[in-house]
């Protein structure tokens, strides 16, 4: 373990052994990050942009295997019952925590103790769109809609328990709105009911929807976060408009299996997070949307932790239940 863990260091370029014949031999296969979505999501797409740019520091090929379905779960559990070796990577999104908080018990693993976190890579904040036929310019308009004939308004989201969903119910918590949910197997289905006009409102990301807003087909009423995105500056924020407790967002991190030994967890991290900085990927990854975030294996767990207990509380309060 001592000869693996050297070897490690030195593919990552944070050891002075790095010289050494071991770690040339390092790593003897290709390094995993698994992602438990179908290709051309966020999580895909994020994953390839970060194992490319990896690569040359490997010296190995990083390969990145779709392993979706069940929620997100089974690519998950894939995850957690690999060996803790450092050549299996689990590449989760907010679901990852959502799960956790409104389906503990039916989950095939146990997210706070299966797995150890390695590293916060990214952040999306969501933006609410509507129709363009719906005639409202604004949040306050639309809120005033909503109040005086609900029936009429509906949103889409990209399933029961996902960020976009319970994006919609803070709103609706927060803006004392009942429009009724009508939820799809993810979050490109979701787009494509808004933009044929079956549902007239939805919360959703950057890189799915900024054609339709160009385009005229969908129109940016308020997005997340602390700041607006470079992208729509004329679009307020919630925080802006009064509404600071709608803070949803969809996060992306790395994890690895429980066991893994921290000289391994400490060296992906600390590649991670050199590969971030680079100015090239950067501009790349705002571009589609994201925030980059980064930092220590030991601050990502508290985020985790946080964004469990957040959406238990949440739940808790709304009665929201997945299967």
């Amino acid at each position: 373990m001592r000869r693996l863990i050297f070897s490690v260091l030195f593919v990552f370029g944070l050891g002075v052994i790095g010289r050494t014949a071991v770690a040339d031999r390092y790593p003897d296969s290709p390094v995993r990050a698994i992602v438990p979505y179908d290709p051309g999501g966020a999580s895909d797409v994020l994953a390839r942009a970060v194992s490319k740019d990896l690569e040359a520091h490997l010296g190995q090929a990083m390969i990145v295997e779709n392993r979706p379905g069940g929620g997100a779960t089974i690519g998950t559990r894939f995850v957690a019952n690999a060996a803790p070796n450092g050549y299996t990577l689990g590449v989760v999104d907010s679901s990852f925590v959502i799960n956790a908080a409104l389906a503990k018990d039916k989950l095939p693993y146990d997210t706070l103790n299966d797995f150890a976190p390695v590293i916060l890579l990214a952040k999306m904040p969501l933006i609410l769109v509507v129709h363009k036929d719906v005639a409202a310019t604004s949040l306050a308009e639309l809120v005033a809609i909503a109040k005086a004939a609900p029936s009429i308004l509906n949103y889409g989201s990209a399933g029961n328990g996902s960020p976009l969903h319970l994006a919609v119910e803070q709103l609706k918590v927060a803006a004392g709105i009942d429009i009724t949910h009508v939820p799809y197997k993810g979050g490109a289905p979701s787009i494509a009911a808004i933009v044929g006009g079956h549902t007239q409102v939805t919360i959703t990301v950057l890189s799915t929807s900024r054609a339709h807003i160009q385009a005229g087909r969908l129109r940016a009423l308020a997005v997340t976060g602390a700041t607006r995105l470079p992208e729509l500056p004329e679009v307020p924020t919630f925080t802006e408009l009064g509404l600071s407790s709608v803070d949803s967002f969809v996060s992306f991190g790395v994890v690895v299996p429980k066991g893994t030994t921290p000289d391994i967890i400490n060296a992906l991290s600390r590649a991670l997070n050199s590969r971030l900085r680079e100015p090239s990927l950067q501009s790349q990854l705002i571009k589609l949307g994201f925030q980059i975030d980064g930092g220590t294996p030991q601050e990502y767990k508290k985020f985790i932790e946080s964004e469990i207990s957040k959406w238990t509380d949440f739940s808790a309060k709304i009665k929201i239940q997945i299967d």
